[in-house]
């Protein structure tokens, strides 16, 4: 497991303590990720936004819990993690709406492989993927995150990459689309209709 940031340590310490400049150091340092976290989990922005939120005042809350010799990041996505299952358990069973096309506030590099990933795998899957991937987590870390063994998140992580691996092969397989109207002749064909 990663060795805690010592800038982490001091901003838990100064925020146990009550300084809300620490506080604020803290939410922008680590707004973005965690919001796109809930992103993965929630696909839709206005309840991701709502959860960032909420994350972080249960975290002021909580800093009597943090442990300071573990990273911060894991335990902020793990309050995070257990917001949205709370919130989507209170949600009553209404017909869902398509999930908002999103726009990650922290772009990867590939962009075309995180919007296939979001749209092939179940949301687990994906979190799991991003925590890892994207994130740079380690497995143990992002167990804990999702409240899963370590070799649990290894099958999931596997199953995801196998799922992934098999739609680029089939979109490499299907030959291109054709235009919708064909392209213009070479100019050599034109010089030839005209010359008598």
């Amino acid at each position: 497991m990663a060795a805690p940031d010592p800038e982490d340590i001091q901003l838990a310490r100064e925020c146990r303590a009550g300084s809300l400049p620490a506080y604020d150091r803290l939410v922008a340092k680590y707004h973005a990720r965690v919001f796109a976290f809930l992103l993965t989990l929630t696909r839709h922005r206005h309840d991701a936004e709502d959860l960032t939120q909420e994350t972080f005042l249960r975290a002021w809350r909580k800093f009597d819990r943090y442990d300071p010799e573990q990273p911060l990041l894991p335990w902020l996505f793990t309050i995070a993690r257990r917001l949205s299952i709370s919130m989507l358990r209170k949600r009553k069973p209404a017909p869902t709406p398509e999930p908002e096309q999103i726009v990650l506030p922290v772009e990867p590099p590939d962009t075309s492989i995180w919007r296939l990933a979001e749209a092939q795998l179940s949301r687990e899957a994906f979190s799991t993927l991003w925590l890892h991937y994207h994130d740079e987590l380690p497995l143990a870390e992002v167990g804990k995150i999702l409240g899963k063994r370590e070799g649990a998140v290894k099958v999931m992580l596997h199953r995801a990459r196998k799922t992934l691996a098999g739609h680029l092969q089939q979109m490499r397989n299907q030959p291109p689309p054709l235009p919708a109207t064909p392209p213009p002749l070479p100019s050599i064909w034109n010089s030839a209709q005209t010359t008598p």
